[in-house]
């Protein structure tokens, strides 16, 4: 196999399938209560929905316009900051004591509403940085219906086979969802190795922008769980949603979809960066709500 054809098969099935599968598995995870859970704590929901969807945009947005070294990795970033938490969260949220309903319900529904989102921030980007018309022709129609192939129907395949076998799900999704992560790091492997020149001209841009654009995020969070006046539990699930993206998700539509694999670099430095965030903020946020003090009172 030539190295054109491994990255062929790369954006055409492997990536694809790795994300189909993890999406199904999440089906699989699912059931008719999670779906009750969104509207069980609507205040908590409204505002994390809606500080997720402006947020980190607007973070994201403001540094691919003022720092980005290039237009590809500009769209990059802002990709990255359009994706919707990631599945990680729930976990973390989980380890820090953090109300995990209210964790699920943010993912479930900010996931939903980033299939219809997501193809005007991406046409925004490529239009406003690589110039759409003569360099990158991606009809708005197709962007749709390759974000819902990949995340929605799925994920509705995976919920309904739980729904009418689900001893055959519990059994299927940790196998489906391990072999899938595999690949899908696997496939961050080799497009890293496909774009070593590009990532050793711009790493240290490419490193400061992406832990700016975490710092920043964690200033945020922490002054979103200081004022909003929701409890202890509350401001961890919102604050971790924040810091875990869906990288996976924003690396498709760069690799698989716009065909640019610069564009997946931002998505791939943020991987480990945004776990060593989260990770410090699991930790400052777990003994505090064991105490009972208010998350977000300090830095």
């Amino acid at each position: 196999m030539s190295y054109d054809q491994l990255m062929a098969l790369l954006g055409d099935w492997l990536l694809p399938g790795s994300l189909v599968a993890i999406m199904a598995s999440m089906g699989l995870s699912l059931t008719p209560d999670d779906f009750r859970q969104v509207f069980r704590n609507k205040r908590a929901l409204i505002f994390g929905v809606c500080s997720m969807l402006v947020v980190p945009p607007l973070i994201g947005i403001s540094l691919a316009l003022t720092v980005a070294p290039t237009a590809a990795l500009a769209v990059g970033f802002v990709l990255l900051a359009t994706t919707p938490g990631g599945m990680l969260s729930n976990l973390f949220t989980d380890m820090a004591k953090g109300d995990l309903a209210l964790s699920m319900s943010l993912t479930l529904l900010v996931s939903m509403l980033y299939i219809f989102l997501v193809p005007f921030y991406a046409h925004f980007a490529l239009l406003h940085f690589m110039g759409l018309e003569t360099e990158v022709r991606v009809p708005l129609g197709a962007f749709f219906w390759n974000i819902f192939s990949i995340t929605l129907l799925p994920a509705t395949i995976g919920f309904l086979i739980r729904m009418a076998r689900p001893r055959l799900a519990i059994a299927a999704k940790r196998h489906l969802k391990r072999l899938a992560t595999i690949v899908l790091f696997s496939s961050f492997g080799v497009i890293l190795f496909d774009q070593l020149p590009v990532l050793r001209e711009n790493l240290g841009a490419l490193l400061w922008i992406t832990v700016a654009l975490n710092l920043i995020m964690v200033v945020v969070v922490t002054s979103i769980a200081r004022f909003a006046g929701f409890s202890k539990r509350e401001n961890i699930a919102i604050g971790v949603e924040h810091l875990m993206r869906q990288e996976g998700t924003a690396i498709f539509i760069a690799v698989s979809i716009v065909g640019n694999n610069e564009m997946s670099l931002p998505m791939i430095m943020n991987t480990p960066i945004a776990l060593c965030f989260v990770i410090a903020f699991v930790a400052w946020a777990r003994p505090r709500s064991a105490r009972g003090d208010p998350v977000g009172a300090r830095i």
